[in-house]
């Protein structure tokens, strides 16, 4: 199965093309899908990798991105942290959200010095209103692999004990393990299965099936994971549209490199 789907594909792709074409700060290099190693062992993936120069100071920053249909929580961003905190030198980190950021995680992203805005990637402007587009997923349920649960739970199946897989519904809770345990939760790996386009789009199935060994966690000790061949969900795009005046900076063209080069530098304390 590949977690990356098209919507995160084409906010990394836009990244890369605008740190290229920024002159605010020599690039030195920027990559993208990184595997790094980290100071305990782990390996962390990294979505842009950017090497850069402030006066003569070589810096380096590391940037996510996320394609969600919710805000982003403090806890995602906490894990970011961790992750910049296991890096073996000093990293700059930046952290670009499709649909925003719950309340409280502003502030706590820069208390951990992680520069935080939202990627204008499901918008359309004009000269007088934003709209917004958001994606929704409902009654989320995994299409199971009835083969493998058959030959790994008959014991389990034929006792008729109670079984709960806790992955009926959208949450972010719920994770998702592909054969190298890389985990993403079901919210993320349907949004990236799914483009938002720009027009609201009425509530329909869909289904998303995997190509590669796939398991979703069930909350049961006895049976941990369970493997899955997909996942269907009820499907929609709602709009709502602000003034321009009342959008933050963060949508405003030009966002990208402008916050980017400013967070950078700042970061490093020039």
């Amino acid at each position: 199965m590949t977690f990356k789907g098209k919507a995160h594909q084409a906010i990394v792709a836009k990244l890369l093309d605008e740190i290229r074409a920024q002159d605010s700060v020599p690039t030195i290099s920027v990559k993208s899908d990184m595997m790094v190693s980290g100071k305990g062992g782990a390996t962390h993936q990294i979505d842009v990798y950017w090497a850069f120069l402030v006066g003569t100071k070589a810096c380096k920053c590391v940037i996510t991105a996320q394609h969600w249909d919710k805000p982003v929580s403090q806890r995602e961003l906490d894990r970011f942290r961790a992750v910049l905190a296991d890096l073996p030198a000093l990293h700059t980190g930046v952290f670009a959200g499709s649909s925003g950021y719950q309340k409280g995680a502003r502030i706590f992203a820069e208390s951990c010095g992680i520069a935080v805005y939202v990627f204008p990637f499901t918008i359309e402007m004009t000269n007088d209103s934003v709209t917004f587009f958001v994606p929704r997923f409902e009654r989320v349920s995994p299409v199971f692999d009835e083969q493998w649960i058959e030959a790994v739970l008959t014991r389990k199946m034929r006792e008729g004990e109670s079984f709960d897989p806790n992955a009926w519904s959208p949450d972010e809770r719920t994770h998702l393990f592909d054969e190298r345990r890389a985990a993403r939760t079901v919210r993320e790996v349907l949004h990236e299965h799914y483009l938002a386009e720009m027009r609201e789009t009425p509530a329909h199935e869909i289904c998303v099936r995997f190509d590669r060994p796939t398991y979703i966690e069930t909350g049961d000790q006895e049976a941990p994971t369970l493997k899955v061949s997909g996942l269907d969900a009820l499907f929609s795009i709602t709009s709502y549209t602000e003034d321009f005046n009342r959008v933050s900076e963060d949508f405003a063209h030009g966002a990208v490199t402008f916050t980017l080069a400013k967070a950078c530098a700042q970061s490093f304390g020039e």
